[in-house]
């Protein structure tokens, strides 16, 4: 009896590292209709957070780079029979959030237009799988037997990431041969003040105000009087908690893609000109800009 339950005991404690595993490095951590768990967007800000007007499609390639694993691409779905060329958001991992984690993030971003990249790297932070990332959809534009050949606006290519994937924008941005490709980017949750006079895109800086976000946000503070050579913006949603911070600040971050890859000037009436929406948003503190 005693042999008996010692099987089964280990049997319930293999299923449950089983599934402890699955909650910590597979489950889905964005719901499809993730927008609908907020109710205090903006007027613009609520038009962004919203899915814009294309049809998508995706793929996965697999990578020869261990760390990275596979390549996950969302797109556009007429680039498949357009001459149009698109612009390009590379998306950097949070702390074990490989890309497909996260998927509703990512159509969202290609519903309004752009081609997403993300990858498998756990572990983000100093930008390598990010740069890697870029120069692959980049090699993928040149590639005759890729669907990517020719449909890629090299001059409208942005950079994101959330905590761990917010510092890595910062490398990607600054430390490897294509880090000047970059024409826009968004830290959200993790930055660097270390890297911060080096950044030559104009930047969003996005965090929260719950767990470590309390320091991100100290963070942020420190960053801004370092960010002088481009286009700055930086916003604290209240109220808000670091697992949160992508879903919700996901609006504006598409609405700084849109405005500085596709010229989408109602978009940049969220954060240009004297009255700019992010400045006087009620659900957001510590709104700063400059050099716009």
């Amino acid at each position: 009896m005693k042999k008996y339950i010692s099987i089964l005991l280990v049997a319930f404690l293999f299923a449950s590292c089983g599934q402890l595993k699955y909650n910590l490095f597979y489950a889905p951590l964005v719901k499809e209709d993730y927008q609908e768990q907020f109710s205090n967007y903006a007027t613009i800000e609520k038009k962004y957070a919203y899915n814009g007007n294309f049809a998508i499609d995706s793929l996965s390639e697999k990578s020869n780079e261990k760390n990275i694993g596979r390549y996950h691409i969302w797109y556009p779905k007429e680039m498949r029979t357009s001459n149009k060329k698109y612009p390009v958001v590379v998306m950097a991992n949070g702390t074990g959030v490989f890309a497909y984690r996260y998927v509703p993030i990512f159509e969202h971003l290609a519903s309004w237009g752009f081609i997403v990249i993300g990858n498998e790297d756990p572990s983000t932070w100093y930008g390598n799988s990010t740069s890697t990332t870029l120069d692959h959809i980049l090699a993928l534009s040149k590639d005759k037997s890729s669907i990517f050949y020719n449909k890629i606006k090299a001059n409208a290519i942005g950079l994101a990431g959330h905590s761990q994937g917010g510092v890595a924008t910062f490398y990607a941005a600054t430390e490897f041969d294509n880090s000047s490709v970059y024409k826009a980017i968004c830290s959200m949750s993790g930055n660097n003040k270390d890297l911060a006079s080096k950044i030559q895109a104009p930047i969003l800086m996005i965090g929260g105000t719950g767990g470590i976000d309390a320091q991100a946000k100290k963070n942020m503070n420190d960053c801004y009087p370092l960010l002088n050579k481009k286009p700055v913006v930086m916003g604290v949603l209240k109220n808000t908690e670091h697992g949160v911070v992508l879903q919700r600040g996901d609006a504006y971050m598409t609405a700084w893609m849109c405005y500085w890859l596709k010229g989408d000037s109602q978009a940049g009436k969220c954060f240009v000109g004297s009255n700019p929406e992010l400045m006087s948003n009620k659900a957001w503190s510590d709104t700063k800009k400059k050099n716009l």
